[in-house]
């Protein structure tokens, strides 16, 4: 059974629902979807402030990345990062939808991207672990050779070494192995 799980946390829903001056629902009452966010740098990378592209894949729905996404993506691609078609349709492969996927019939540890590359990020689980270097897994997926190094797609040999990574790391390095998996803060 595998399990698509839009990153639309319930905290972020309890925030919209407690209000933030009426600012996410409309006059109706009714909530509307201003922000969706699941894997970190896949909208703030393909799609431009320019005609709204961000904005437009803020507002649609996963069931609509097949269409908006994957054109910011090929045309990111294609124009400004100068990569292959081959490594394009992988990268539209792997990030469209941009959703959190997790299948609960694999076991093992959760591993970014797990379901998407059947496994090659370490497990077919999916998900993400605390540890999980999401942000620099995403830019290498982008700018890097991160899909040719797991077997995905030939190397086109069109990194841009300089941009993949943000140089900060996967956050908390003071984990524990029971909730809430944070150690005190220093």
């Amino acid at each position: 059974m595998k399990v698509t799980i839009p990153v639309f946390s319930a905290i972020a829903v309890s925030l919209l629902a407690v209000g933030c001056g009426g600012s996410g629902s409309s006059a109706s009452g009714v909530f509307v979807q201003r922000d969706r966010l699941s894997r970190p740098v896949i909208n703030e990378v393909f799609a431009t402030v320019a005609g709204n592209r961000h904005k437009v894949n803020d507002e649609t729905s996963p069931s609509g990345d097949s269409a908006e996404l994957s054109t910011d993506i090929q045309k990111f691609m294609t124009v400004a990062a100068g990569r292959s078609q081959a490594t394009i349709d992988v990268v539209k492969a792997v990030v469209v939808p941009d959703v959190m996927k997790a299948n609960l019939n694999a076991s093992g540890p959760a591993a970014y991207l797990g379901v998407e590359t059947n496994g090659a990020t370490g497990s077919g689980f999916g998900g993400r672990a605390l540890t999980d270097d999401v942000v620099d897994t995403s830019l290498g997926i982008v700018f890097g050779n991160t899909l040719s190094a797991l077997g995905l797609v030939p190397d086109d040999g069109k990194e841009v070494n300089t941009l993949l990574s943000d140089n900060v790391g996967p956050g908390g390095k003071h984990f524990t192995n029971s909730f809430p998996y944070f150690g005190a803060p220093n």
